[in-house]
C-alpha cells in the first residue's frame, strides 16, 4: 500500500490518485490535521518489534507497517480537539501532539518521496545555497539578515536596482512577491528588524526555469519571464488570462549533474528547482522546492510530470 500524507487542498493530491488507480496501486490518504481530532494514532515498541497504525473515524485501521512507499506532501499541523475548551490545555495538547508526531512518521519503514526531515531541511534557504555551491552549481550573492546595518552594507556594495530582496514563504493570505530594492524600500530598511529578509544580487534572465526532479528524470520547462510586464516574479500570472509562456527545455549536462548531486545530498526523491539563465548562457540556481508544485507546468508544457511521480511511488512500493 502506499501512503498519501496530504490533504485534499492540495490540487496535486487527486491527479496523482487517479494515476495509482490507473496502475492498479492500492493508496491510503492521511490528512494530518485531523490528528488526533478525528485520525487516532498508535506506535508500539517492544524487543519484538515496532509498530505504527491510524484508526479513522470514518473507517478502519491501518496498519503503516504494510505500506512500502510514501508522498509527503505539504502536510498540515495538526488541529486542536474542539472538545479541549480551556487555552492552557489546548496548548498543552498541541505540544504533546507535536512530541508525539515529530519523530513518528520518520520512524515508519517506508520509502519516502521524500523523507519528513530531509524535506524540512531542504526548505531552508539557508541550508540550499551553500549545498548548491558545493554540487556545484552557481548562486547570487545573497544576504540573509534582520540587521538593517548589513542589509545597507550590501545594498550600497551592489548599488540600487541589482538586488531584489524576498520573502522565506508566500501565502494567499500573506503574499511576498520577489521585488528590486529601489529607493523606497531602501528608505524602509529599518522594518528589517522585525523579520530576517532575503537579500539577493540581482540575475538577468533571458528565461527562468523551472525544473522538476522525479528520482532520476528530470523535466526542465523555460519561462519566458521576460515577456511579461513584471519580469522579477513570474507566479504573479499563472492565473491569468494568457499566462505565461512556457516551454520544454534541454540543460547543459553539468548542470543536470549538480542538480542531482544536490538532490543526492539532500536526501531527495522530488524537488522542484528555480533557476536562471543569463543572456550570457550562464545557469544560476535561485532555490529548490522539495514540496514544489508541478501541475503548472505540466499543464502547459505537456511533460509527463504526474505519472513520473506516480511510477516512482509504484516502484518504491514494489521493491
Amino acid at each position: 500500500m502506499i501512503l498519501l500524507v496530504s490533504h485534499a487542498d492540495d490540487d496535486h493530491l487527486a491527479p496523482v490518485l487517479s494515476e495509482l488507480a490507473r496502475a492498479g496501486a492500492e493508496a491510503v490518504v492521511v490528512d494530518t490535521s485531523r490528528i488526533p481530532a478525528s485520525t487516532a494514532v498508535t506506535a508500539a515498541h517492544s524487543a519484538g518489534g515496532d509498530g505504527w497504525w491510524l484508526r479513522f473515524d470514518d473507517g478502519p485501521s491501518v496498519d503503516l507497517a504494510g505500506c512500502g512507499a510514501g508522498w509527503w506532501r505539504r502536510a498540515l499541523p495538526a488541529a486542536v480537539d474542539d472538545r479541549v475548551r480551556d487555552p492552557g490545555q489546548a496548548l498543552w495538547a498541541a505540544n504533546e501532539t507535536y512530541e508525539a508526531m515529530a519523530g513518528f512518521w520518520d520512524s515508519v519503514p517506508v520509502a519516502w518521496v521524500s523523507p519528513p526531515r530531509a524535506v524540512e531541511k531542504a526548505m531552508m534557504k539557508t541550508w540550499q545555497l551553500p549545498a548548491a555551491r558545493a554540487a556545484g552549481l552557481l548562486v547570487p550573492r545573497t544576504v540573509v539578515t534582520s540587521d538593517p546595518g548589513r542589509a545597507r552594507e550590501f545594498i550600497d556594495e551592489l548599488g540600487l536596482g541589482r538586488v531584489i530582496c524576498k520573502a522565506f514563504s508566500a501565502t494567499q493570505e500573506h503574499w511576498r512577491e520577489t521585488r528590486l530594492v529601489g529607493p523606497d524600500e531602501y528608505d524602509r530598511l529599518d522594518s528589517v528588524a522585525v523579520a530576517p529578509v532575503i537579500f539577493q544580487e540581482f540575475v538577468p534572465a533571458e528565461v527562468d526555469l523551472r525544473v522538476t526532479v522525479v528520482g532520476e528524470q528530470v523535466f526542465a520547462a523555460a519561462i519566458h519571464s521576460q515577456e511579461l510586464p513584471y519580469g522579477l516574479d513570474f507566479r504573479l500570472y499563472l492565473d491569468r488570462p494568457g499566462g505565461v509562456r512556457m516551454e520544454p527545455a534541454t540543460l547543459p549536462c553539468d548542470v543536470e549533474d549538480a542538480l542531482l548531486r544536490l538532490m543526492t545530498a539532500a536526501e531527495l526523491r522530488y524537488g522542484a528547482f528555480d533557476l536562471r539563465r543569463t543572456p550570457d548562457g550562464r545557469h544560476v540556481f535561485l532555490e529548490v522546492n522539495p514540496a514544489g508544485q508541478w501541475l503548472f507546468v505540466e499543464q502547459v508544457t505537456g511533460q509527463p510530470i504526474t505519472s513520473a511521480v506516480s511510477s516512482l511511488l509504484a516502484r518504491l512500493d514494489a521493491a
